[in-house]
């Protein structure tokens, strides 16, 4: 059996009202949301383009800062070097001028007879001698040495059996040297044995 509306069922309608849209309205909605969704979204595009020549000008910069401060040490080695080089070559310069006054001296020494005067002398030759080794200028070894003509510089030979070949017997003038570089070279007699056969 089935089941049959009463009267008063019937009589109730359903006056709910469902707001009238239409399809074509419902469109243009829609189609607005994805029209403001694409402005929002061009405007962040735009803000991360803005941002990244930011982070290329600051690379840029601090690659720049960085060559600056690399050129700068750079500049500053070469200074001190240039200044040490100098202060050397002032030394240099005035230790050449003094070294023919210690052969002066020892020419002197030789030909004083007075103990007094060679003394004074010895002083003086003293006095000059530790002045040029606080600037670090020391005399080359020479008498009993093997001949080195890198410090060497031979003047002639002679021959003592008694003694090694090439070995320094006599000490001309001396020679002395600032760390590594050769103010001046000593003049040397060098023992030379002859070779039996």
């Amino acid at each position: 059996m089935a089941y049959k509306k009463t009267k008063s069922e019937e009589n109730k309608k359903d006056y709910t009202v469902e707001p009238f849209v239409k399809d074509e309205d419902k469109k243009q909605t829609e189609e607005q949301k994805v029209q403001q969704d694409n402005i929002e979204n061009k405007k962040e595009e735009s803000k991360v383009e803005a941002k990244q020549p930011e982070k290329n000008l600051a690379d840029e910069y601090l690659n720049m800062a960085r060559i600056i401060q690399a050129d700068f040490d750079n500049y500053r080695k070469r200074t001190a070097e240039s200044i040490k080089q100098a202060k050397l070559d002032g030394v240099t310069q005035a230790v050449e001028i003094f070294i023919p006054c210690l052969d002066v001296f020892k020419k002197a020494k030789e030909m004083i007879s007075d103990d007094n005067s060679r003394k004074g002398i010895e002083m003086l030759e003293d006095q000059i001698r530790s002045s040029l080794k606080e600037l670090g200028v020391e005399k080359i070894e020479t008498i009993g040495k093997q001949f080195d003509p890198n410090l060497h510089h031979c003047l002639m030979v002679m021959e003592d059996k008694t003694k090694p070949d090439n070995i320094v017997l006599e000490e001309y003038q001396a020679g002395y040297r600032l760390g590594d570089k050769i103010i001046k070279y000593s003049q040397v007699i060098v023992n030379k044995l002859k070779e039996e056969k």
